[in-house]
């Protein structure tokens, strides 16, 4: 059951990251910027760590709504992100409200 909402909120993260790409044609290739954001999170050992991953990133993907890349890698990285903010201790609602918002 974990592991199922792990991987719909990472699916959920790159339908964030490339909602544009069919709507308006997209710039900027995100792909190696998730990954950075996966491996930061990954080395978080609490909550507190995680929770600042998931504020810069909202900020990224706010910033980056046009952005564009290799969605496979893309939906890894997020999945790996996902998972490993989730192992932290991290507020996971705080995620989804985050790349939500308008």
């Amino acid at each position: 059951m974990r592991d199922s909402l792990l991987a719909m909120k990472a699916k959920f993260l790159v339908v964030a990251l490339f909602a544009c790409a069919t709507l308006n044609g997209c710039k900027k290739n995100v792909t190696g910027d998730v990954a950075k954001f996966a491996d930061q999170a990954c080395a978080c050992k609490d909550a507190a760590c995680g929770n600042t991953v998931i504020d810069a990133f909202a900020k990224f993907v706010k910033e980056n709504k046009d952005g564009t890349g290799d969605a496979d890698e893309v939906k890894k990285s997020a999945l790996r992100m996902t998972t490993c903010l989730a192992t932290a201790g991290a507020d996971m609602k705080k995620m989804s409200d985050a790349v939500n918002a308008p």
